[in-house]
C-alpha cells in the first residue's frame, strides 16, 4: 500500500493536534470507554455514528 505512510503520518498529525488543543484528552478517551450505546449502521465512512448523535468518541460503540 503506497499511501500507507501517508495514513499514519495524518493520524500523527491529529495525535498531536488533539494533544495540543486539549492535554488530557487520550486518557479521557480511555477513561470513558464504557459506551451505553450501539450503534449498528452501514460501512458510509463519511460522517462518524457519534458526529451525527451528538456523542463524543467513546460514548458509542459503533458497528458497521
Amino acid at each position: 500500500m503506497k499511501y500507507l505512510p501517508e495514513l499514519f503520518a495524518a493520524n500523527a498529525r491529529w495525535a498531536e493536534e488533539m494533544t495540543a488543543a486539549d492535554p488530557g484528552f487520550f486518557t479521557g478517551l480511555a477513561a470513558i470507554q464504557t459506551p451505553a450505546y450501539l450503534w449498528i449502521g452501514c460501512s458510509d465512512s463519511r460522517v462518524p455514528a457519534n458526529q451525527i448523535t451528538g456523542l463524543k468518541p467513546g460514548e458509542v460503540f459503533v458497528h458497521r
